[in-house]
């Protein structure tokens, strides 16, 4: 009977392969299992952000127009928001408090000199998320309570301006609550105007609260044209005017428009921070350099 032949022994190179299949698919298991938490993370830490005034031409008295703008609903959209910044136009911007990104980036736009605002949702005639709106429904104590908690996430805040708030805005016993809230936090206001019937100037001034009021909104009819078209309307009536206020908000097409008018906002108005604004329009803005 024919004896069997023995198998040759696998070699030593064939092992060493084996083994390296094992580790690397051992090693691809476990990243594909890590925690979840690990993976949502929406974008790493970025480098430390050197201090840098975009706009110092703002701080001269010089024969422009004086205005300014504000963006709303920021801390949102890291990568849009950024491209604002990069505008190299003298900007504020206005954070939601519960915006995902809120505290990064209104750190970074402090670091880079922008001024920073808090963008405070307030009750619309339209009824909303009963959570993230101050409500006519609440009292003093829980209106003052939820204007700290929402300035407390938003660092570097010098104001704050309202998100909708058309219902509330125009009920005077409750706007004076939100307005002595700011005051004793010692921060501006500025009235976005959700509603032609606010009580925001009225109640401002017998508080003695320094607030401004907004004139222009430069997006309320979404698309690049429309912009453009508010951009020229703020651009003249700054000139014709006086001082002018506008409220755009993060979106591709406000972008565009910025892009685009960018030169005439650098040379035909005076763009400056909100608060130089407030300090002109309420009659005390002999130094421009005063912080209040």
């Amino acid at each position: 009977m024919p004896s069997r032949r023995k198998r040759p022994a696998p070699s030593r190179l064939g092992w060493a392969f084996f083994l390296l299949f094992v580790l690397v698919t051992v090693l691809a298991t476990l990243w594909v299992l890590r925690p979840l938490k690990e993976r949502e993370k929406p974008l790493p830490p970025g480098p430390e952000v050197k201090p840098l005034r975009t706009a110092p031409k703002a701080f001269r008295e010089t024969p422009a127009p004086m205005a300014c703008i504000i963006i709303d609903d920021m801390g949102q959209n890291p990568r849009l928001e950024r491209r604002f910044f990069a505008l190299g136009l003298c900007l504020n911007f206005s954070f939601l408090p519960q915006g995902r990104f809120t505290k990064r980036l209104a750190t970074e736009a402090h670091a880079r000199g922008f001024e920073v605002l808090v963008h405070l949702p307030l009750q619309a005639e339209r009824k909303r998320d009963a959570s993230a709106f101050i409500s006519l429904q609440m009292g003093e104590a829980e209106v003052k309570k939820r204007v700290k908690r929402a300035v407390a996430a938003v660092p570097y805040a010098i104001g704050i301006n309202h998100h909708m708030g058309s219902a509330f805005s125009a009920d005077p016993k409750h706007m004076r609550w939100v307005l002595e809230e700011t005051k004793a936090l010692g921060l501006i206001y500025v009235d976005s105007r959700t509603t032609p019937k606010t009580v925001v100037p009225q109640v401002a001034r017998s508080l003695g609260l320094p607030f401004a009021e907004r004139r222009v909104f430069l997006d309320h009819f979404e698309g690049y044209e429309a912009v453009c078209r508010a951009l020229e309307r703020f651009i003249v009536r700054a000139k014709r005017r006086g001082p002018t206020l506008a409220i755009g908000h993060p979106h591709p097409a406000t972008l565009r428009a910025l892009i685009k008018y960018r030169l005439r906002l650098q040379k035909e108005v005076r763009l400056v921070p909100v608060s130089v604004f407030v300090r002109k329009v309420n009659g005390y803005d002999k130094t421009l350099s005063q912080k209040f």
